[in-house]
């Protein structure tokens, strides 16, 4: 349109102009032929010609002026369009690219969820498998330290986890944990030595002991170098004068609380004839120093020396609280006491009666060993508690069994001086009292009266009797693996056990002083009553330790080894499959036992390509990678890749039938050997083993014949040597 417009203007000026001209001529010609003029027609002729020239030019001039502006609008308007069609392209190519950035990242997305469903799917199919535990390289380098205590235990708790062993800085009592941040023990223990930190806090405010935890187990350590620990963890304590006391006692809130009371106040004293009763109603054995304080001091350290007995003496086992220490400053009432000369020291039994007597100049060692003999001789007659401590597989149960009859009070919440204690102590007193002579030395039994009330005491009652009691209290929360066994992890429960007779009656629940008698007066058949029962199905535990309790099973043998040293497991070249337990009182690695036992025998004709073992964690020290949480651990070791491994999972029940098809879903060479010679069995074996003597005996006679070429036969030799040994 615009093209088109533009030559209709140009036509029309162009018409404009040529009328203008012709106009203009006939003007000049009129005045031309006017009268009076006489030119001749030639000049008219060309001026004529020349006139029609000049319009031809002017003519052409135009045409040219206006094809030249129509040229110049065609090209704006030319280069207007293609203007117009890059901003069109522009507004495509910027559409087209929003539009790919939005199906780029629905594709991301679905890409994402399909990933993910492949990998639900994977490890919902490894689960079923039994695949899902991967194979992680065992020995590790070890990594910077951590902190052991966490959180709100940091507050009382002083965590010194890079191995230095710091001391109260403000002159009070050092309570010191010892730990290994692998041990199974010192895990458990974390939240006790937490309690009792807490506890002691209360009690005693800005006097309470200061609480520390050192990492023992780090071997660039400084307290590893000193004490080179094999179990942990280890409780020590050290007052302001650097003497110190180890713990022996359970790994128990309460107990550690009365050891730290005991500790804060080892040494009492005593003021009057009073002070003295009230401390033999409730313990065994008083030990007393007559020290005079001076100032200075003297030569002879007694106070200092006798404090250290005293913190060597009370390490926390419950029945060293039956004995008391105490200091006479008084020098009359010093001689009441049998003490006529300072720094003498008088052992007195709860009878009154006087015992040992150490003279000044006296040795730290020597007044240790007197209080621990005749410590040990009140307590054969009194009342016992059993205390395993650090003593794993201690034999104080099976001694006391050596020595006869045992009465055993199971109750909870033990504690010298309580309820219980002291109901179970006035009995054993009466029942060891005897008039004139001791009755372990009679050897004439006599059956006593029948004595139908059981409230009457029982002085002199049962002292010709041969089959006597011995008394022992067990508290059925520490050692519950062997309340359960005798049926008393609920309820209170004394029962009385005659070894030699293989009698068994037992009270539970309504325990009196009265009932107690009256199952006494039972056990030596003096009496019948209805609360008492007889039981033959209580198991009573063997009276003799095994020497080897670790040991191999006599009769068929077993083809699992307790093993101490775990490194040379971990680089072996077979197959190992490792039982890390709790110890024989825990009850779910004994449950773990008879299973694991079951597998090594299933194996047994593979033991050339795998070993059974098993290891006690509560005795063997094991490397800082063996890092278990729970107990028991069943490992399995590759011998394809030394620090190759495997952990059975937790949520597998353990049973002899898992453990087989854990075992033999592992990858690799050695496991695939191992799946083969599980699958083939009995005349399948026969056959491969007589296929490979025959190809053995064929390449031999080619390897005589071809001397050149031999490397890769005598590789295939050795091949067939060592298979025919495996599956031998």
């Amino acid at each position: 349109m615009n093209k088109e417009d533009g030559k209709t203007r140009g036509s029309r000026k162009l018409d404009t102009e040529l009328k203008e001209q012709e106009e203009d001529g006939a003007k000049e010609t009129a005045g031309d032929t006017q009268p009076g003029n006489s030119e001749t027609p030639k000049t008219s002729d060309l001026e004529e010609e020349s006139t029609v020239e000049s319009d031809q030019e002017l003519l052409s001039r135009i045409l040219s002026e206006l094809e030249g502006e129509n040229q110049e609008k065609d090209q704006e308007e030319d280069q207007e369009e293609v203007e117009e069609e890059a901003e069109e392209e522009e507004v495509h190519v910027d559409e087209q690219a929003v539009g790919v950035k939005q199906h780029f990242g629905k594709d991301i997305g679905v890409l994402a969820t399909v990933t993910i469903g492949l990998a639900v799917m994977i490890y919902l199919l490894l689960m079923l498998s039994g695949l899902t535990v991967p194979a992680r390289p065992l020995v590790v380098s070890r990594g910077a330290a951590k902190p052991f205590f966490h959180g709100i235990h940091r507050r009382l708790i002083e965590d010194s986890y890079d191995g230095k062993i710091r001391l109260s800085a403000n002159q009070t009592l050092s309570v010191v944990l010892l730990y290994s941040p692998y041990s199974f023990k010192s895990k458990q223990f974390r939240d006790e030595y937490f309690k009792t930190a807490r506890t002691m806090k209360k009690l005693h405010g800005n006097l309470a002991p200061y609480f520390g935890a050192t990492n023992c187990f780090d071997r660039s350590s400084s307290c590893r170098r000193k004490y080179n620990l094999k179990k942990y963890p280890v409780l020590m304590a050290q007052n302001a004068a650097a003497i110190g006391s180890i713990y022996n006692g359970p790994l128990s809130f309460s107990y550690l609380t009365r050891w730290l009371n005991r500790l804060q106040n080892p040494v009492f004293r005593l003021h009057s004839a009073d002070d003295v009763t009230n401390l033999i109603k409730n313990h065994d054995l008083l030990v007393i120093l007559y020290y005079q304080v001076r100032v200075p001091p003297n030569a002879f350290r007694s106070a200092t020396n006798f404090t250290k007995v005293a913190f060597g003496y009370l390490d926390g086992d419950p029945n060293s609280e039956r004995v008391v220490f105490c200091v006479v400053n008084d020098p009359n009432f010093a001689a009441q006491l049998q003490l006529h000369n300072e720094h003498d020291v008088v052992i007195v039994s709860s009878e009154l009666k006087l015992l040992k007597t150490q003279y000044k100049g006296w040795t730290i060692d020597a007044l240790f060993n007197d209080v621990t003999r005749f410590s040990n001789e009140v307590k054969a007659k009194n009342v016992e508690f059993l205390n395993l401590g650090k003593r794993f597989h201690s034999t104080q149960l099976a001694e006391k069994f050596e020595q006869g009859s045992v009465l055993l009070f199971f109750t909870r919440n033990l504690s010298y001086g309580n309820g219980n204690h002291e109901i179970l102590r006035r009995i054993s007193k009466e029942y060891r009292t005897c008039p004139e002579q001791d009755m372990i030395s009679i050897e004439t039994p006599e059956i006593p009266s029948f004595v139908e009330n059981c409230s009457i005491s029982l002085e002199a009652s049962f002292c010709k009797a041969n089959n006597t009691l011995t008394f022992m209290m067990i508290d059925s929360e520490i050692e519950n693996a062997l309340a359960t066994k005798y049926g008393a992890e609920v309820h209170d429960m004394v029962i009385a056990v005659s070894s030699k007779q293989e009698i068994t009656r037992y009270i539970r629940k309504n325990i009196t002083r009265e009932n107690i008698n009256c199952l006494i007066r039972q056990h030596h058949n003096s009496a019948e009553n209805e609360f008492v029962t007889e039981s033959t199905e209580i198991i009573t535990t063997s009276s003799e330790t095994p020497a080897h309790i670790h040991s191999d099973a006599v009769g068929d043998p077993s083809y699992v080894k307790f093993v101490k040293n775990v490194t040379d497991l971990l680089k072996s070249r077979k197959i190992n499959v490792i039982m890390f337990s709790g110890g024989i009182w825990h009850s779910a690695s004994s449950s773990a036992i008879a299973p694991f036992h079951l597998v090594a025998n299933h194996f047994l004709d593979s033991r050339n390509l795998i070993n059974f073992s098993m290891v006690d964690v509560s005795e063997t020290y094991l490397p800082y990678n063996l890092n278990f949480d729970q107990l028991p651990k069943i490992l399995i070791t590759s011998a394809d890749s030394i620090g190759l491994s495997w952990t059975y999972p937790e949520e597998f029940m353990i049973n002899h039938t898992n453990i087989i098809r854990f075992v033999l879903t592992r990858p690799g060479k050695i496991f695939g050997r191992l799946r083969w010679l599980d699958s083939c069995q009995g005349a399948c074996r026969k056959r491969a083993q007589w296929e490979m003597q025959t190809e053995r005996l064929q390449l031999k006679r080619q390897l005589s014949r071809n001397v050149a070429n031999s490397r890769r036969q005598r590789e295939s030799l050795g091949y067939y040597d060592r298979m025919i040994r495996m599956i031998s």
